[in-house]
């Protein structure tokens, strides 16, 4: 008994520290095909890319989150609030984190979460095309992402060496 308290308790203590991923299950013929159908409107849409940085997680960080919406100075995105004005990142920032979510590899089916405060992205990446906006979401405390497009939405995980490997060198985990 001792020993499954000890393993809970390592486990929390993970998740508290970096964060509650627990994937690592291949996309579904569903997921792959939605998943080519983001990247093909991408490939036609994708110019003038803005990233914004979202606001503190409402349920995590409420109190925070609560100031900064009263505060203002806010958009939303696909039911989400992000800073007003969008992040200063270097230029190819935004074709590099669009190369990465256009590999299918770069992907992974959507697992249960247990120990998260819930989906919240610490980026959007938005542009608009033909008066339709685009919206790729990226929640690094889940290791999700989701594109909004034409099509429908697209909800997956981030592969892990994608994850660790990639994105975090490409796009630093933002200090809220």
């Amino acid at each position: 008994m001792k020993a499954l308290a000890a393993l809970a308790a390592l486990v929390m203590a993970s998740c508290s520290t970096a964060t509650c991923w627990k994937g690592g299950i291949p996309m579904r013929d569903t997921e792959m095909h939605a998943q080519w159908g983001a990247e093909v409107d991408i490939n036609k849409s994708a110019s003038s890319v803005k990233i914004y940085r979202g606001l503190a997680h409402p349920v995590a960080d409420k109190s925070r989150y609560e100031s900064q919406v009263k505060k203002g100075g806010w958009v939303e995105f696909e039911g989400f609030k992000f800073h007003s004005e969008p992040a200063s990142f270097p230029d190819g920032t935004a074709d590099k984190v669009l190369a990465i979510y256009k590999r299918s590899a770069s992907h992974e089916a959507l697992a249960t979460k247990t120990t998260c405060a819930g989906f919240h992205p610490d980026y959007a990446l938005v542009w608009t095309k033909g008066g339709k906006r685009r919206v790729l979401q990226i929640c690094y405390g889940c290791h999700e992402w989701k594109y909004f497009g034409p099509g429908g939405d697209v909800h997956t995980d981030i592969e892990d060496k994608t994850y660790f490997g990639e994105m975090m060198k490409v796009l630093p985990k933002p200090r809220k």
